[in-house]
């Protein structure tokens, strides 16, 4: 009667772990390039519009911050955005309208301890979106190289390409 108490209590806890509502994207070979690209600059270092960032250990592709990223873009596809790039837009498909990048990881089932989130529109390859993150003066490149985010997820959709970084709590 032990062993099937033991079995059943087994079986309860498998089940219950598979009614979570985490979610899970691999990334497309373009954007595991991108990544690539990213953990290359990561190992150099680089100088930021705020100064000098050090090397910094690779970022690991996770398929719930792939998820929130690649629903982000589609969203920011689908709506045309043009203002805020790291909310949920008015049309968004995935998300609700004004979710910020912190509630979409968490959505995500991706709890965090620190996340930043990058995002570019009308570049066309992997190294325009490096290019512009490492450019921008608005924080990108220092969250991009920041050595805190042990994870990455990416998406793209149209001409809208997110990187959201992580470290988990």
């Amino acid at each position: 009667m032990d062993m099937r108490r033991a079995f059943l209590v087994f079986t309860l806890l498998v089940v219950m772990a598979g009614c979570g509502s985490s979610h899970w994207l691999e990334l497309t070979p373009e954007l595991e390039h991108l990544l690539e690209l990213i953990n290359a600059q990561r190992a150099e270092g680089y100088t930021c519009a705020s100064g000098y960032m050090p090397p910094a250990a690779p970022l690991t592709a996770d398929g719930r911050l792939n998820w929130a990223a690649q629903m982000h873009a589609e969203d920011l596809d689908a709506s045309g955005e043009l203002d805020d790039l790291h909310t949920s837009p008015p049309g968004a498909i995935h998300f609700s309208p004004g979710t910020p990048s912190s509630e979409r990881l968490i959505q995500a089932g991706y709890l965090y301890s620190a996340m930043g989130e990058n995002v570019v529109r009308g570049v066309t390859t992997p190294e325009e979106a490096l290019a512009a993150w490492l450019a921008s003066d608005a924080g990108h490149c220092e969250g991009l190289m920041r050595a805190t985010y042990v994870h990455a997820g990416l998406g793209k959709s149209g001409a809208y390409w997110v990187l959201d970084m992580a470290a988990p709590q």
